[in-house]
């Protein structure tokens, strides 16, 4: 399912960031000189990536759209499999002192790029948020009983990304085995979750919804 092999080694990965970052097809991006430009102000605002457009991107397929969102996306899959196989060694009953040592390093070098990831993806969709332009309804216009104006999601679509790559990978790692499981219960809370994103979506573009810090 997960097709890294469509994609190149970065050279030039964002700071902080670890090994457990492969980098999307930097061939394409480095490929095209539109790609470094910045967006014009008077260019169309493309939308928000859809849930099957981060399922397309944990598979491998670069997609030429968002690519602000969606490469940092791709990494966040990698970093969950370094998470996964360093907190299956430290539950290990036969593991060594020096292999627990080296998947403690492990687990904390994949939660801080995954924090790392969920801050660029947030940066990418507050940096969209703020050159949108959308009217906002008569019943939001204006705060009731110390209420916000508009309602604020709870989870950035930065956390709701990392949490479809932790779906997506164990998924994935339990197809790998070929453990002969029917049921995957991950898979169905995958495809709840791109339907709730794609809901949250949808209200963010029609500024019936907000996410934190904005």
């Amino acid at each position: 399912m997960n097709d890294q092999a469509n994609h190149g080694a970065s050279e030039d990965r964002p700071s902080g960031l670890n090994d457990c970052t492969a980098g999307p097809d930097d061939a394409m991006s480095s490929s095209d000189p539109a790609a470094a430009q910045p967006i014009p102000e008077w260019a169309p605002l493309e939308p928000l990536p859809s849930g099957h457009m981060f399922l397309a991107t944990f598979d491998g397929r670069a997609l030429n759209t968002a690519r602000d969102i969606l490469d940092p996306a791709f990494d966040l899959v990698s970093c969950q499999t370094q998470y996964r196989l360093a907190f299956e060694m430290l539950g290990s009953a036969t593991a060594s002192a020096e292999q627990l040592k080296h998947a403690a390093a492990q687990l904390v070098m994949a939660q801080t790029d995954i924090a790392v990831l969920v801050a660029i993806i947030d940066d990418a969709v507050t940096e969209w948020v703020q050159r949108r332009t959308v009217v906002v309804p008569p019943s939001n216009a204006a705060a009731m009983d110390g209420l916000p104006v508009l309602p604020v999601h709870t989870e950035s679509i930065g956390e709701i990304a990392a949490r479809m790559a932790e779906l997506w990978e164990a998924v994935t790692a339990k197809t790998d085995r070929r453990s002969g499981e029917d049921d995957f219960p991950e898979a169905e809370q995958l495809l709840e979750l791109c339907r709730g994103y794609d809901h949250l979506a949808a209200e963010i573009e029609s500024g019936r919804r907000t996410l934190p810090g904005m």
